[in-house]
């Protein structure tokens, strides 16, 4: 009868096994067998002492598939995941029929928009935005994916100019993305009445002046929602915080005017011309980020996100 092990050196195997794990052993290559099912493999939790067992044939064969399996899954991921898109490209025209120049700082912005759903704001599938130094024609180039595109898709192009104080052009019809060499005509944005030169009293002052700080955010909104765009995840979060902090700086600095007139009717107006003026020079800082030149070292956007 065989006697328990009880501790201290380990039990030697029987001759037999020995001799099965010595020719198991013999061999440095990751599998061998020696012709009588009996097949070495590298298995383990430690690679400078990897543990060494005799695993029959038809198990090994079982683990090779399941191996081969796990790699053709592997490769095939890898291939989904680096599979190109599939890019496409539209090229065409904007104009405008006043002779004259563009403000400094104006951008035009092409965009290729889906309007399918008919019950809901356009979808918007690709944008170009070009710095204008000249005047009309101005070419524009939109690269964009066609897997965005499906057969009920109704791609549709828009064209609007864009200055640091707000809008100034845009397109008062849209052309459809499959026109061959497409022309957008943009039209002047009519200038709003002046209510505030007009205005009697003191409530409508200050109705004037928040009105024009509405206005002013706007246009600082599209400008940070493009600046967001070029922005990786770690950038946007450190991002955001900047901004909020800005924020408090213009609430506090307003605030600060304002106690000027104490609790005077006045009050709001001075606060809402505060924050309009310096919103509007927060939306000329936002533009010199934007389009700031490729090689300068304090631009942190990308420059496939940026303005060409």
């Amino acid at each position: 009868m065989r006697r328990p092990h009880r501790g201290g050196a380990q039990a030697l195997p029987r001759p037999a096994t020995r001799r099965r794990l010595r020719r198991c052993l013999a061999n440095d290559t990751n599998r061998t067998s020696n012709g009588k099912g009996c097949n070495r493999v590298a298995v383990g939790a430690f690679p400078h002492r990897p543990e060494r067992r005799c695993i029959p044939e038809q198990n090994l064969m079982k683990l090779h598939h399941d191996w081969q399996l796990r790699a053709a899954l592997a490769c095939l991921l890898t291939t989904l995941l680096t599979l190109p898109a599939l890019a496409a490209t539209l090229e065409g025209e904007a104009v405008y029929r006043e002779r004259i120049m563009p403000p400094a700082g104006a951008i035009l912005v092409v965009s290729l928009e889906d309007t399918a759903r008919a019950d809901a704001p356009a979808t918007e599938l690709a944008t170009s935005r070009t710095r204008l130094a000249a005047g009309p024609p101005y070419r524009w180039r939109i690269d964009y994916d066609e897997r965005a595109l499906n057969p009920m898709s109704r791609p549709v192009l828009r064209a609007r100019i864009e200055t640091p104080q707000g809008l100034w052009m845009t397109t008062d019809t849209v052309m459809s993305a499959s026109t061959q060499a497409p022309v957008l005509q943009l039209r002047t944005v009519q200038a709003p009445v002046d209510r505030c030169a007009a205005a009697g009293t003191q409530a409508a002052l200050n109705e004037c002046a928040f009105q024009a700080f509405l206005a002013t955010s706007a246009a600082i909104s599209r400008q940070l929602r493009g600046i967001e765009a070029g922005l990786t995840s770690a950038q946007r979060s450190r991002w955001r915080r900047v901004q909020k902090a800005w924020l408090t700086y213009r609430t506090e600095t307003c605030q600060f005017e304002a106690s000027a007139v104490g609790d005077g009717s006045a009050g709001p107006m001075v606060q809402w011309q505060c924050a309009d003026r310096m919103t509007k020079q927060r939306t000329a800082e936002l533009l010199r980020l934007a389009e700031c030149p490729e090689g300068d070292i304090a631009c942190p956007m990308r420059r496939s996100q940026k303005t060409p």
